[in-house]
């Protein structure tokens, strides 16, 4: 075999054929346990990482019977209407009986987002116009939507906290 120098200063094999020079080399016994431990192992994780998310975002810790639930600190939450105006809860319970958090009187208040005498009219905040709006965007006060019973717990472990039923909705004010 002859060496030859190109201009750029790199040593070549002196025979012109591309690659003459390259053996494939078989994988030895243990390179081949090797590489069927390690794909064994990463299917193995994979495995783990699929149940432990499935298991993470299932929902069968979720209750499913209505009963008060805590919504969190009753001033936290006072403090945060005042400063960001009302906010929407989603049922937790996976039903339709979802929830708007305001303010009335300095109190808060858990609305439904159903306006009342209908099934399917739903109603949201609209903070560009300082509103409730309905589904045929009429503006609506919170005094005219139902709501469903709060209270503060006053010990134990729920002391401080703001509890809301969402087995009971009791008309609105004003339409009574």
């Amino acid at each position: 075999m002859r060496i030859v120098v190109d201009p750029a200063g790199a040593h070549k094999p002196g025979d012109s054929r591309a690659g003459w020079y390259t053996v494939a080399v078989p994988a030895s016994r243990s390179d081949a346990k090797l590489l069927i431990m390690a794909t064994g192992a990463v299917v193995l994780a994979g495995l783990l990482v699929a149940a432990v998310l499935l298991f993470a975002t299932g929902r069968s810790s979720s209750p499913t019977k209505y009963e008060p639930f805590d919504a969190g600190v009753a001033s936290s939450i006072k403090k945060g209407l005042k400063d960001g105006g009302p906010y929407f809860v989603p049922d937790p319970f996976g039903g339709n009986r979802n929830i708007l958090l305001a303010l009335e009187a300095g109190k808060v208040v858990a609305l439904s987002d159903i306006v009342p005498g209908s099934k399917e009219c739903r109603v949201r905040w609209r903070g560009s116009i300082n509103s409730f709006v309905d589904c045929h965007d009429d503006k609506l006060k919170s005094t005219e939507l139902d709501r469903y019973r709060t209270e503060i717990g006053l010990s134990g472990a729920s002391k401080g906290e703001l509890l809301i039923d969402l087995r009971h909705r009791d008309p609105a004010p004003q339409s009574a």
